[in-house]
């Protein structure tokens, strides 16, 4: 036994040399991030030049305000999507978490102490998935498909399918309702996230635990890696965010309805397939999520300008995820040659 794996480890070795050297540029392009920052450009030209008004300072608001919410979630799921699993539920945490914010509002709990409500509840969730995902060996997709329809079937019963606002402005969520050089609040929130989140998968020993993890959980142990506790953990912070974006949706909106969140887990996948997140785990980036999620951005708002009709867009988010997907395949294929 020992023969054959030297044996097929100096094959490999063999091989490996014969290969000419990456050059600067295909080392570029390996990286997660490359394809989506093409991507962008491409899309930003584009309705630039078949938009009107694409250029100015509302849209640019516009479509920072609508990639907040989607990119501080999107920040969660790409980290569990590097660790190499799904959950499907975020729309209807998001939403959820919402209607948990202003009834304790509501109740008379102070805006600020209800951060820390939610959060607990978000890990609480989270903690749940990646329980029963990881130690009752249920697949990622069908705990988070009963989940989805769990919380919003509560959202449902919660607001009896009519919107529940605040009684009453929180002075704390109104601090976090403002807007600097035009640039909306949430998206700074947003970006907070993505630095601290980039630097944590690319600086930490726990980042390199969630790549060794999705890349293969068995190799992650045989490593010292403890890879249930680290997707139990990507699993928390994905509810905790989804959580964070309700709470931040609260303090921009006042209200929330059943209808909260419903499609957004389809949204968030393409923005992290789009940044060139893996959909087998372990290869991704949090800035080519944060890219992925501006794309979508750009798109919702380009359509309504160009005048396409807005019942096309769940259709182009089909076609989109598809032709990520296809595309990422082939760019982690040529990275792993």
């Amino acid at each position: 036994m020992a023969e054959t794996k030297a044996g097929t480890t100096a094959l490999n070795e063999a091989i490996a040399s014969k290969r000419p050297p990456k050059t600067r540029f295909e080392k570029l392009m390996s990286r997660p991030e490359s394809g989506v920052i093409l991507a962008a450009v491409l899309v930003y030209v584009f309705f630039a030049v078949a938009a009107p008004n694409f250029f100015s300072d509302r849209v640019a608001s516009n479509i920072l305000l609508s990639s907040a919410t989607l990119g501080i979630i999107a920040v969660g799921v790409a980290t569990l999507m590097i660790a190499g699993q799904f959950d499907l539920s975020v729309g209807s945490v998001y939403g959820l978490s919402s209607g948990v914010v202003i009834l304790c509002i509501n109740a008379g709990v102070p805006g600020w102490l209800a951060l820390p409500i939610v959060m607990v509840f978000g890990l609480a969730v989270g903690t749940i998935n990646g329980y029963l995902v990881t130690k009752l060996q249920i697949h990622s997709l069908i705990i988070t498909l009963g989940g989805l329809m769990f919380y919003r079937g509560v959202l449902l019963a919660v607001t009896q399918g009519f919107p529940i606002r605040l009684k009453d402005v929180d002075p704390f969520l109104k601090v976090l309702d403002f807007s600097w050089m035009g640039i909306p609040g949430p998206f700074f929130w947003f970006l907070a996230l993505v630095l601290i989140f980039a630097f944590i998968l690319g600086s930490t020993r726990f980042g390199g635990w969630l790549y060794a993890t999705g890349g293969s959980p068995e190799a992650a142990r045989c490593m010292g890696v403890a890879a249930s506790r680290v997707q139990i953990t990507a699993f928390a912070i994905t509810s905790l965010l989804a959580c964070i974006a309700g709470y931040v949706s609260v303090a921009r909106f006042s209200s929330v309805d059943s209808l909260r969140g419903q499609g957004m887990e389809l949204e968030v996948v393409l923005a992290v397939v789009i940044g060139g997140a893996s959909l087998n785990g372990g290869y991704g980036s949090i800035i080519g999520a944060a890219l992925g999620v501006l794309i979508i951005g750009m798109i919702q708002q380009g359509l309504i300008l160009i005048g396409i009709s807005v019942y096309w867009y769940q259709a182009g988010i089909g076609i989109l995820l598809i032709l990520a997907a296809i595309v990422n395949q082939r760019v982690r294929a040529r990275h792993i040659s």
